[in-house]
């Protein structure tokens, strides 16, 4: 009795043990899978990225992610290092780009770990192209997994195991031996470019360059060629929205320098930029005449902006250091009248404007020329086309009135509150062609002169120095005469102002 009723109770057990012991294996298997799982994923995208079907999934791929028409051209695998003779993408986001000899190592083992890890990339050469078009086209930029990896890498793996597929994606960095651009007449040339590491989630990436030569389409004053500058080096930001320069230095030649930072939004095409430049030879931008007679370096800071639906702004602060005016007519007819010999080298102590685009034309303001001792001019003008026309105020020292009859009492009768102490000021105003612009001042000099021959004692003319300033206008006979000067003072005023606009003909050369 007792062996029956054991009997019965093992056959009773016995589906139950079954059912624990097939549960068992079932979570074997499972937890045995999960732990295969990426080595299956990783031998399975590893086999199919080698295959020349993956290589026309990836064409397909990116242009539909681009709007362009992508090519892929000899797709090569060394262990885990793909390399790819040529790598063309035409009319993507209003560019066309083009790269030879790409190259990119593929870490597989991160699949592991839930990342495409990529390595080692870079390319010989890449050329971009960009296309002028009035509506540009929207572009998203993925910051997760990469596209064309991970669908690639769903078509190559059973359903089963595509959860294990990374969602993560890491790059670390990627290097380009000669970068070009190329847009209507900027170009840029022979640059190379060392991005650096990016990551799923990552909002920038910094990018730095080096070497290469930026052509601008801007042809400056007597410059034969467009603008040309030799990039020494840049450090920018680039993210799916927006381009930031930090820092850039550009070289020109003897030795000028400019130092750029900036942004442009990509989506709304709007664009800053600022720059400082030092030490630009103003005899580069002179004519042959004015090259013998004007020296001096440029530093200042142009401050520039636009957009899509707006056109470029900008304003530029500029100063000549070191600057020298010599060898002109009029310089060496001060020398004589005033008896100052440094009118003839006119040292340039502080010139310097504030210059920005006005009405077709430019506005030229805050203008400050200085030569200590000697003269002062501050004011505004405005250049349209080749005509001039300007206000100013000029100061000069009392000493270098003291030979002209008439100046300091009749003609430097002006106030300058916010001018340097110790300065006669008059005001002069300029108008004409740029050739041969007009001012008042000559004539007023002369004709303060007159009304000094009228109204002072002849001897005080003597010692003012009448036989400087007067043999020019009258003859040398008649200058000598305090009498006949006298006499011959109504026909003064006409002389003098003929004599005087002469004088300024001398400051700008072209008649």
């Amino acid at each position: 009795m007792p062996r029956r009723t054991r009997s019965a109770a093992r056959r009773k057990s016995s589906p139950l043990r079954w059912l624990i012991l097939t549960a068992v294996v079932i979570a074997a298997c499972a937890a045995l899978l999960a732990l295969l799982a990426p080595t299956l994923v990783t031998r399975f995208v590893r086999a199919y990225m080698q295959k020349d079907e993956f290589r026309m999934r990836a064409e397909e791929l990116i242009t539909a992610r681009t709007g362009g028409e992508a090519r892929i051209e000899s797709l090569r695998w060394h262990d885990d290092h793909a390399s790819i003779s040529r790598l063309s993408l035409n009319d993507a986001f209003n560019l066309d780009v083009e790269a030879v000899s790409v190259q990119a190592g593929i870490d597989f083992g991160a699949i592991r770990n839930g990342a495409w890890s990529i390595h080692s990339a870079g390319a010989d050469e890449i050329t971009l192209r960009l296309r002028p078009r009035d509506t540009p086209p929207a572009i998203t930029v993925e910051t997760g997994s990469s596209p064309a990896a991970s669908r690639a890498g769903s078509a190559a793996v059973p359903s089963f195991l595509q959860r294990y597929l990374p969602t993560r994606t890491e790059v670390g960095g990627f290097d380009v031996r000669r970068f070009d651009v190329e847009h209507g007449a900027w170009k840029v040339a022979g640059v190379t470019v060392s991005a650096g590491a990016w990551k799923s989630g990552q909002a920038a990436v910094p990018v730095n360059l080096s070497g290469g030569t930026l052509q601008t389409p801007f042809n400056a004053p007597q410059q034969a060629e467009p603008l040309r500058l030799d990039i020494e080096k840049a450090s920018l930001r680039l993210s799916a929205n927006e381009l930031s320069i930090s820092t850039a230095s550009l070289r020109w030649k003897q030795n000028a320098q400019a130092r750029l930072r900036g942004t442009l939004d990509f989506t709304s095409g709007g664009w800053e930029l600022f720059t400082h430049v030092e030490e630009v030879p103003v005899d580069e931008f002179l004519a042959p005449w004015w090259k013998q007679r004007l020296s001096g370096r440029i530093n200042g800071d142009i401050e520039s902006s636009g957009s899509r639906s707006a056109p470029a702004v900008w304003k530029a602060d500029a100063a000549l250091a070191n600057g020298v005016l010599e060898g002109l007519p009029i310089l060496s007819t001060l020398a004589k009248y005033t008896r100052a010999e440094r009118f003839k080298r006119l040292v340039l102590d502080t010139c310097q404007a504030t210059i920005h685009p006005d009405r077709g034309g430019l506005r030229f303001e805050k203008i400050i020329v200085h030569s200590n001792g000697l003269i002062r001019i501050e004011g505004a003008m405005s250049l349209r086309g080749n005509m001039v026309e300007g206000d100013f105020m000029v100061g000069v020292a009392p000493e270098t009135l003291r030979f002209i009859p008439g100046a300091q009492q009749l003609v430097f009768t002006e106030k300058n509150p916010l001018g340097p102490p110790g300065l006669l000021w008059t005001r002069v105003r300029v108008a004409g062609p740029l050739d041969s612009p007009q001012e008042d001042l000559s004539s007023r000099l002369l004709g303060g002169a007159g009304m000094s021959l009228l109204f002072d004692t002849p001897e005080k003319i003597v010692k003012q120095g009448a036989d400087a300033l007067l043999k020019p206008v009258l003859g040398e006979d008649a200058a000598k005469v305090p009498g006949r000067v006298i006499e011959g003072a109504s026909g003064l005023l006409e002389n003098g102002v003929k004599a005087g606009a002469g004088l300024l003909n001398g400051i700008f050369p072209g008649k």
